[in-house]
């Protein structure tokens, strides 16, 4: 969602649903909830129809991730968590999110232009789910991803990545921990309200 999207609506009490622009099924319901004030969590929403691709061992140098985004772009592929390792021996790694669907397709592309990317191997995971917690002003308060961690780590739960912007921090786990994932982080912000 867009922030501004988010800061008109809790202005005007309007609830949000996002909706898949693939299928025809309910969506996630954003909306105020009583004294969120104190959270400033919103929400906390899943998805399970993500795939994750790893590239090892790509060369160090400018422009890499240029190469391999524009190469997905330009087969329509789109990708969502994009992490990118510190450099080590000249090399580095570059880890993302996309849709399981298009993940055979993703990595066939990006094996045909191995030579070109100059990386050592492709990693893929297919068993993978993101879970995030979604409010206002995440970042700049203090301790909000720390209890979300909390919770995850008191329910036994290993985060696979992080990424977090503005209105959301969201993490990658493995799928089969996502449900449980959900209800943790909800009794750790809402069940204290």
């Amino acid at each position: 969602l867009h922030n501004r999207s988010v800061e008109l609506a809790k202005k005007f009490r309007v609830n949000l649903e996002v909706l898949s622009s693939l299928e025809r099924k309910p969506g996630t319901k954003v909306k105020e909830v009583a004294k969120v004030e104190k959270t400033n969590i919103a929400g906390v929403a899943k998805d399970t129809s993500i795939a994750r691709i790893a590239l090892i061992g790509l060369e160090h140098n400018p422009g890499v991730a240029f190469q391999v985004f524009d190469l997905l772009s330009k087969h329509n592929i789109n990708v969502d968590v994009i992490l990118q390792s510190i450099g080590r021996e000249e090399t580095k790694d570059i880890t993302f999110t996309l849709h399981r669907k298009d993940l055979t397709e993703a990595e066939d592309i990006l094996n045909e232009h191995k030579a070109a990317l100059r990386f050592d191997h492709i990693e893929t995971d297919a068993g993978i789910g993101k879970v995030s917690i979604v409010g206002v002003g995440l970042i700049s308060n203090c301790g909000v991803a720390a209890k979300m961690f909390e919770a995850l780590y008191e329910a036994g739960i290993n985060i696979q990545m992080i990424n977090t912007s503005e209105i959301r921090v969201s993490v990658l786990l493995d799928e089969e921990d996502v449900n449980r994932a959900v209800k943790a982080i909800h009794a750790k912000f809402f069940d204290e309200i």
